[in-house]
């Protein structure tokens, strides 16, 4: 009886991050918004997406990880400064 492969859940993580932006980026298209510069996430989004707490992303902020914007209290990120973070921190994969 063959062993079921199980990915490692930082893996999971990772596919299902990718899936989201793949999905964010077919919105934007539907939309015919041409600029991806423009397309943001507030906090609340990023800490789900990635499944972090609000003191982690705030941790990534401060040290200058991830780009953000805010407007008085409330933060936002660019998707293509998401696309940058996450390909700095993968090897050998890179989302497009």
């Amino acid at each position: 009886m063959m062993k079921e492969f199980q990915q490692h859940p930082f893996l999971v993580s990772i596919n299902a991050l990718d899936n989201k932006i793949e999905q964010l980026t077919r919105e934007l298209r539907i939309n015919r918004i041409q600029d991806p510069e423009i397309v943001i996430i507030d906090n609340a989004d990023f800490i789900q997406l990635f499944k972090i707490s609000a003191k982690t992303a705030q941790h990534w902020r401060e040290e200058g990880l991830v780009e953000y914007a805010q407007v008085k209290h409330k933060i936002y990120y660019r998707i293509s400064d998401i696309k940058d973070f996450i390909n700095r921190n993968i090897k050998g994969r890179r989302i497009k």
